[in-house]
């Protein structure tokens, strides 16, 4: 499993220095993390770096990379759930995810990516949504990043995840 993460979220959890690796070649074990504030809350969007398929989370104290990404597995497996795909994501993932390697973020059409679904989620939160309802938003916005089930550019995050988990 890959964990890409932020500058900004390497310096909270203590990581100094963060490898560039490429792509793993199994879409659902790689992920990209980012931090942002809102409302004098730290939180965290971890997003699957292929489908953009995120979670929101509040970094509260989090300071080690092991207890970022337990919480942020923990986050991804409750909206997995929320949306019915955790069954499918387990049966592909469960028993190959390990070992982890953190990494510098996979490039700037991600992060433009992430900072748009950042925006999203705090228009979300402000609307006084849970983080449960954050994510379910910021999993059906169109993403110019990504591409419909009719191979269309602008796509959801959520239908292209949903196309992955049904592939071999």
């Amino acid at each position: 499993m890959i964990l890409r993460l932020s500058q900004k979220l390497a310096g909270k959890v203590k990581l100094a220095t963060l490898e560039s690796l490429p792509l793993h070649e199994d879409a659902l074990l790689d992920w990209s993390m980012q931090m942002f504030d809102f409302d004098r809350k730290q939180y965290v969007i971890i997003s699957n770096t292929r489908t953009l398929y995120s979670a929101v989370f509040l970094r509260g104290r989090i300071s080690t990379p092991h207890a970022m990404l337990i919480t942020g597995l923990q986050a991804i497996g409750e909206q997995l759930d929320d949306d019915l795909l955790l069954d499918a994501y387990q049966d592909r993932c469960t028993t190959r995810s390990m070992p982890v390697r953190y990494a510098k973020s996979a490039g700037k059409s991600i992060l433009g990516s992430m900072n748009e679904l950042i925006t999203q989620a705090t228009h979300t939160l402000a609307d006084g949504e849970n983080l449960s309802m954050t994510g379910a938003c910021v999993n059906r916005i169109l993403l110019s990043a990504l591409t419909d089930t009719a191979g269309r550019r602008y796509g959801r995050s959520y239908d292209v995840m949903t196309r992955l988990l049904e592939g071999p």
